[in-house]
């Protein structure tokens, strides 16, 4: 099987803007998910997880 490699690397840019996120069927988790996020914006939650540990998200393929 042939193996595609991409040598051009694009810079990340800075972010300008609001990000969408699409929660499709709203469900168990969705619901969740926006309700953690209104608390930490309203200052009654603390952001817990592991990219919140971490402080990075990897872009990418890991290497």
């Amino acid at each position: 099987m042939n193996e595609r490699r991409w040598t051009l690397k694009k810079p990340i840019i800075e972010t300008r803007g609001k990000l969408g996120v699409l929660l499709p069927g709203m469900g168990a988790v969705g619901t969740t998910f926006i309700a953690g996020v209104e608390a930490i914006k309203k200052g009654l939650g603390k952001p817990i997880g592991s990219l919140t540990q971490m402080g990075t998200i990897r872009l990418g393929k890991r290497t």
